[in-house]
């Protein structure tokens, strides 16, 4: 779904905001779709914007490529959007084919959420999605927050509830490139480490088949960490959709949310990711569906910047087999709680007065 002219009058104005920290790191944030639209980090050699964003609300409104985006109820796939609960059979919104994508057609990245900011360090986004939103059951109430800390961290917690059984699975979908978004560097010339022993393959349209397979000597192997590009479109996996575009199942021990997970690099080493989660998979995407993007400073083409999205496995509804610990499923009124850290780490840019 994109928004057309009219829509966009129609709608209210989003809000953007700012958080900003000691060392001179700043992200900005939208309450449309609770999106995070830019990482400046101060570097020595000057400040650099290193997550692919719009440039300008209008555009951001525009592009349907989810650049930095909360995306739910359900992040990623659900096969022929449906699935069925304690004997009762539902049917969502399909907007992928026949399958429903990052939550249908009016998915909570084209939502204009609620923001508070209780510091000027914190955000907070709310949103209610009533019972039936794009066939889902129950109503679901959700907290996103956003926090940078003095020690370069932006702490993304999810808290959500709802008053019915149903799937739920929150996630970012900020595009990076740490070379900097006006870079003509791309994700595939980024290292990669990724604690994760197991993949799960799919088909040509990006649906898991159920299989999990192990890592060891496949493309899907960056226990060690390598460039991205290596290994790129030299399996069948990866030719099925153009690139990377699978759940990489984490090191369950390792998943507490304190641990590093996985490690992005940039090109030239002078900037590194860390990243640590509670949830237990991550959808590694190189961006191979980005055409024609406007950017903020360029126009964006297939493979400018990379998703690293935290998440439960695409499709868990459907493949109860996987079991509880990789199931979205929620039970009524019960409170649930994620949160994902990305730790930025670089040389930093020393103004003299």
């Amino acid at each position: 779904m994109q928004f057309t002219q009219e829509q966009c009058q129609m709608l209210r104005t989003p809000k953007v905001i700012a958080l900003t920290n000691k060392n001179g790191m700043k992200i900005i944030l939208t309450s449309l779709g609770a999106s995070w639209v830019s990482c400046i980090v101060p570097l020595a050699t000057g400040k650099r914007d290193v997550i692919l964003g719009a440039p300008n609300m209008a555009k951001h409104m525009e592009q349907g490529v989810y650049l930095g985006a909360t995306v739910g109820r359900v992040a990623n796939r659900i096969c022929a959007s449906q699935f069925t609960i304690n004997g009762q059979h539902y049917r969502v919104s399909n907007n992928q084919g026949n399958h429903c994508l990052h939550g249908g057609k009016d998915n909570f990245s084209y939502r204009i959420w609620g923001i508070l900011q209780p510091s000027p360090q914190k955000a907070v986004f709310v949103l209610t999605s009533p019972e039936g939103d794009q066939g889902f059951p129950g109503r679901l109430y959700i907290e996103v927050s956003y926090e940078l800390t003095e020690t370069n961290q932006v702490i993304i917690d999810y808290k959500y509830q709802s008053t019915d059984y149903g799937p739920v699975n929150l996630t970012n979908h900020a595009y990076f490139n740490l070379a900097g978004e006006d870079s003509l560097r791309t994700a595939l010339e980024h290292d990669l480490q990724v604690h994760a022993d197991a993949y799960l393959p799919i088909t040509h349209d990006g649906i898991p088949t159920g299989e999990w397979r192990d890592v060891t000597e496949t493309s899907f192997d960056f226990r060690q960490g390598k460039r991205i590009g290596f290994h790129f479109l030299q399996d069948e996996e990866q030719q099925h959709v153009g690139g990377y575009d699978h759940a990489l199942v984490l090191n369950k021990t390792l998943t507490d949310g304190v641990q590093t997970v996985a490690t992005l690099g940039s090109p030239n080493g002078d900037v590194k990711l860390n990243i640590a989660t509670t949830m237990p998979a991550l959808q590694l995407y190189s961006g191979n569906h980005l055409v024609a993007v406007s950017g903020k400073s360029q126009t964006y083409t297939t493979y400018s910047g990379v998703v690293l999205a935290t998440q439960f496995p695409p499709d868990a509804v459907n493949h109860p087999e996987w079991g509880e610990q990789y199931d979205s499923l929620v039970q009524p009124n019960k409170i649930y709680t994620s949160q994902t850290c990305y730790q930025f780490l670089f040389w930093y840019l020393y103004v003299i007065a």
